[in-house]
């Protein structure tokens, strides 16, 4: 059944486990250096997740992980920008670091753009061969790539959703922080209200931003615009979709 590989998505089991591969997890945002720091740190996110979610699961996801942060990479090497390696923090993500600040949000919103475009592209590969192999493993990889994009396009700080729409309208992180409220009151998960409070901390920090910074042209705010809405809708459709398989 495809739902025993989504379960990711209401983490239950025991409170020991949790504690145990949290523990671990923080071992890899230690700075071990470059590539050495990359894959020491992806070794122990397929381990953590193999040790929740069984080693195929942890494969297909971590890999997953690796296409959207590739998508980021690629995205900042076109505006020329430099970016560290990619470090895998589990449960959380992985993440990457610019060299340079960009010089303003479009350019910001474009390299934020490149991970969930990436991200969505592993979704729909997924899924083909979930249709060709008729792999559950397959289908719940696909599910949890445009669950996992989808809500890192929530904008709110700490998601590419934050950054993409800032260059769209300034100060969309308050819808942001308003799902993110609504998300913590469904379903009670503590690290929604972590993400939450860090999201109100961090915009409030950021105020005092220059505004040249957010002063792009209507096309360049329509150019990320429709790049981003046509992201929500493809991976929204997806995303229903697969759920309507799952559950039939």
């Amino acid at each position: 059944m495809a739902v025993r590989w989504i379960q990711f998505i209401h983490i239950g089991g025991a409170a020991v486990r949790r504690a145990f591969c949290c523990l671990f997890g923080l071992l890899t945002m230690l700075e071990l250096g470059s590539t050495l720091s990359m894959a020491l740190s992806m070794i122990l996110s397929v381990v953590i997740y193999a040790l929740a979610f069984g080693w195929k699961f942890a494969l297909g996801f971590v890999f997953l992980l690796l296409i959207h942060e590739v998508g980021h990479l690629l995205a900042s090497r076109l505006v020329g920008i430099r970016t560290s390696m990619v470090l895998f923090i589990p449960f959380i993500g992985a993440v990457i670091s610019l060299a340079r600040p960009p010089v303003n949000a479009k350019m910001e919103a474009n390299i934020a753009l490149g991970g969930p475009a990436l991200g969505c592209l592993s979704a729909m590969g997924c899924l083909a061969v979930y249709f060709w192999t008729d792999s559950s493993l397959m289908l719940a990889l696909s599910y949890c790539a445009c669950l996992l994009n989808l809500f890192n396009l929530i904008p709110a700080a700490l998601f590419d959703g934050g950054k993409i729409g800032a260059a769209i309208v300034p100060g969309t992180w308050r819808l942001g922080s308003g799902v993110l409220l609504a998300l913590f009151f469904y379903t009670k998960n503590p690290v929604i209200f972590a993400i939450l409070l860090f999201s109100l901390w961090y915009w409030w920090q950021s105020d005092d931003m220059g505004q040249s910074y957010y002063r792009l042209t209507l096309r360049q705010r329509l150019d990320v615009a429709w790049q981003y809405f046509g992201l929500l809708t493809v991976l929204g459709i997806c995303t229903l979709y697969i759920f309507t398989i799952i559950n039939r």
